[in-house]
């Protein structure tokens, strides 16, 4: 089995959110709006059943709520999880007759989540974070195959003839919902003008027709 892999996708959200990092300047204190968003990106790592079928990829994170006081928020979070298969399930599935051009496969929820601040008067604010909420999974398998694309009429171009050509053809889909859950925790370093970085680790368990799915994302983000 193939060992998790971190693609360009996570290193350039990394890049990006490090860079954004770097050209803010620290603050102490400690300030809290009445509303709050984030935003997040990261790597994330399959574990238990979903390890056997899939390897890591990017995660990005967006989320918002309310600040019901200075140590607890109540927010709306959307997730998405990139992710590939191992290649081992690949060559069992492939054989004469079927063959595997490319494949696709990730995973997004849409959650309530609960977090509460610990010590959050403090210059670095750790806090617990959990909710649960509404998962979905989608796989795809394309194949390269010869296409016809139909003649059509361009305002710069003018007339342009069809024909056959490569493209790509999804020739397998699967999607997969269901409720799931998630747990988590973090910290919070604040910056100027009441916003913080923060770096966060999750477990997200999805229960889903077939194979559950599991992953534990790790992301580091902006909070304001």
């Amino acid at each position: 089995m193939n060992k998790p892999t971190i693609t360009r996708t996570s290193l350039f959200v990394l890049a990006v959110l490090a860079a954004l990092a770097a050209s803010l300047p620290a603050s102490a204190g400690s300030y809290y709006r009445k509303g709050t968003f984030e935003a997040a990106g990261g790597v994330n790592f399959p574990v238990g059943e979903t390890a056997d079928y899939l390897t890591s990829s990017g995660t990005l994170l967006f989320g918002g709520g309310r600040n019901l006081n200075e140590s607890t928020a109540l927010q709306v979070e959307w997730t998405h999880n990139w992710l590939e298969f191992d290649q081992a399930v690949l060559e069992r599935a492939e054989s004469d007759s079927v063959h595997f051009d490319d494949t696709h496969a990730s995973t997004w929820s849409m959650t309530l989540n609960l977090v509460k601040r610990i010590n959050p008067k403090s210059e670095i604010v750790p806090w617990l974070t959990g909710g649960m909420g509404y998962y979905k999974r989608n796989i795809q398998i394309t194949q390269e195959m010869l296409l016809y694309y139909p003649p059509f009429w361009d305002p710069w171009w003018g007339w342009v003839d069809g024909g056959w050509a490569p493209g790509e053809v999804i020739t397998g889909n699967r999607e997969a919902s269901g409720f799931g859950f998630n747990v988590g925790f973090g910290f919070d370093t604040q910056i100027d003008s009441g916003a913080s970085l923060f770096l966060d680790v999750r477990y997200h368990h999805a229960y889903l027709d077939g194979v559950d799915v599991t992953l534990i994302p790790i992301m580091a983000g902006v909070r304001w």
